[in-house]
């Protein structure tokens, strides 16, 4: 069963969340640089209700470096229980768009994302979208009905 997206139509993405998140520095090292603590989890304060999202992490990349990973985004739902983390952790990639498309609940959900140890800041964006999202399950029903009545009218004659 396929879905009917328009994915590359901008107005079909609505931004949902953008900050920005730089760690804290204490001391610095003998050599007088800083010393960063790690960036916690980031909770992500928004309710999403649709089941596809994109989300985009950046950082300052240090020069002679190459960062690909961005950490990664897990997904909770909550139930009469209290907070319940849902499926696998989604990898995130640095400094692109991560399309997620999760199973269609038709549940509310929250996120929170974990970059990496190594980040000194990190610039979140999350868009969700809005646009067509539909299976052809109702158009194999109905081809599949056409068929029926034109075998049924073939017999009947």
């Amino acid at each position: 069963m396929a879905r009917n997206l328009q994915l590359g139509i901008e107005s079909n993405w609505a931004l949902q969340y953008s900050n920005s998140f730089p760690a804290v520095t204490h001391l610095n090292d003998g050599s007088g640089q800083p010393i960063y603590e790690r960036i916690t989890e980031i909770i992500v304060p928004i309710v999403f209700d649709k089941p596809i999202i994109a989300v985009s992490v950046t950082t300052t990349v240090p020069v002679g470096k190459i960062w690909k990973y961005a950490g990664y985004l897990r997904r909770s739902l909550t139930t009469g229980l209290g907070a319940s983390f849902v499926g696998e952790p989604e990898r995130l990639f640095l400094g692109k768009f991560n399309l997620i498309v999760f199973d269609d609940l038709n549940i509310n959900y929250f996120v929170s994302i974990q970059v990496p140890k190594w980040f000194i800041s990190a610039n979140v964006a999350i868009y969700q979208y809005e646009g067509i999202n539909k299976t052809t399950l109702e158009d194999d029903i109905k081809a599949i009905e056409l068929k029926i009545d034109a075998l049924d009218n073939l017999i009947r004659g």
